[in-house]
């Protein structure tokens, strides 16, 4: 069994290496699918079909810097002294090659849950780290077990959107769902089961694929300084423009403010209650500044950071595009509307999981496209009786699931590994099946066992 899983993964990887075009392109692949679909699918006209694109290109730009700033203060974080002393402990524990690459998925994963953007930065890091203190661990391996366990916890991350989006005061669902807190959505049985039993699948998979000692690729010494660079203020100069750049007392200020804010809100709110975007953001930010030396060191972490995260930053509005067309032309409710029409209790929540799944290939927007879905989705599980939570969590995992189809949020991960798609593209896919065999079953068994 084990050959077999190595050959196929080995297989992918060959496929993926000759047909996976660049990630840019494989977004405009997708929008000009959307257009020629939403021609032929629907009434709307060629021309109002472009509008409809151009409606929604640059619809989703504040919700775009929340994601992408939820990258650059993980980024932040990660790279910052005591952080990289820490992971750099980590990677001299294990003893042998298959005790590398199992360390690695566990510590995405855990990183994962707490914040998917740190994870995604830290997963790198660590793989790179790991590739430094190892040569008997290939480098794209690592990489792309980073990457697909950092997807696998991502799903039961208390930085995802949707379950914080439903926990904020005042969201644009709450006239009809009311607030959920995380306790019934990520925090949940239902939730918790479908998480924990992928990744360790996950982990068998390792087991299985682990590249053999005569098939490994290590990370070339000379690659880890570009990759990892090290952040220092000039220390030796004694101008007040200096002292003022080295001195802490701003680091205190924002820490003494994001501290007193996030406080504040546990106290008054509950530690479930407060987790939305922007207070995960704040108390990220807060956390990057306390860790780094000073604000300028850290505000050249978060530059750093921003660069890895270019293509996200570039390609976010063509996916809004593409959403444009889902939704002006009546596709996404076309496709919506039929789950729903075929729908009973027992097999919603596996159809509205498959759905966002499918979905989320042409728009992955770490959330985005649930506040198009939920005005639909939510109504449907009230009149055939399934609970909004049970939904939030097959949205969530649903959502994460075909991040491992479409390379978009790799890009961050990829940047700081100096790697592209088609270097770990093969070993992800393998867990894309994994996952959805085993969260596509769970969404199944669940309600038909009443345990939602």
């Amino acid at each position: 069994m084990t050959n077999t899983l190595r050959r196929s993964a080995e297989r992918l990887s060959v496929g993926v290496e000759k047909y996976m075009p660049h990630s840019f392109v494989f977004a405009i692949t997708l929008t000009i699918i959307a257009y020629i679909v939403g021609v032929l699918a629907t009434s709307t006209g060629p021309f109002d079909v472009v509008m409809e694109w151009n409606s929604e290109f640059w619809g989703f730009l504040g919700f775009a810097m929340q994601l992408t700033i939820i990258i650059v203060t993980g980024y932040g974080i990660a790279t910052a002294p005591v952080v990289r002393n820490g992971i750099n402990r980590l990677v001299r524990i294990p003893n042998t090659a298959f005790q590398a690459y199992i360390s690695i998925a566990i510590f995405a994963f855990l990183v994962n849950l707490v914040h998917w953007g740190l994870g995604l930065v830290a997963g790198a890091l660590y793989a790179i780290f790991l590739g430094k203190e190892r040569d008997d661990v290939d480098f794209g391996y690592i990489v792309a077990i980073a990457y697909s366990a950092g997807v696998v916890g991502a799903g039961g991350s208390i930085s995802q959107t949707a379950p914080l989006l439903v926990n904020t005061p005042g969201h644009f669902m709450e006239d009809q769902i009311g607030l959920i807190p995380l306790s019934e959505t990520i925090f949940s049985p239902f939730h918790l089961v479908m998480i924990w039993s992928t990744f360790l699948v996950l982990l068998v998979i390792v087991y299985f694929t682990y590249p053999t000692q005569e098939n490994t690729e290590p990370l070339p010494d000379e690659k880890v300084d570009d990759l990892v660079p090290e952040y220092q203020s000039d220390l030796g100069s004694s101008t007040l423009a200096s002292r003022l750049n080295n001195s802490r007392i701003f680091n205190i200020s924002i820490v003494l403010l994001g501290g007193t804010v996030s406080a504040s809100l546990i106290i008054s709110e509950g530690p479930f209650q407060m987790l939305e975007l922007n207070t995960m953001n704040m108390i990220f930010l807060t956390m990057g500044i306390a860790l780094h030396g000073n604000v300028v060191t850290y505000a050249s972490a978060v530059t750093d950071g921003a660069e890895r995260c270019g293509q996200v930053i570039l390609q976010f509005p063509f996916y809004g595009g593409i959403q444009g067309i889902l939704i002006g032309t009546g596709l996404a409710g076309i496709l919506i509307d039929s789950v729903a029409s075929i729908s009973s209790a027992e097999t919603f929540p596996f159809l509205v999981w498959l759905m966002t799944g499918i979905i989320n290939v042409f728009v992955p927007s770490g959330g985005g496209q649930y506040i198009v879905t939920a005005e639909i989705i939510h109504p449907a599980a009230e009149s055939l009786g399934v609970p909004h939570p049970a939904i939030v969590t097959a949205y969530t995992v649903g959502d994460v699931w075909t991040n491992l189809l479409n390379p978009f949020w790799a890009l961050p991960v990829l940047g700081i590994a100096g790697l592209k798609v088609r270097d770990v593209w093969g070993y992800v896919i393998m867990v894309l099946i994994a996952y959805g065999v085993i969260v596509g079953g769970l969404a199944l068994l669940f309600p038909v066992l009443g345990l939602i």
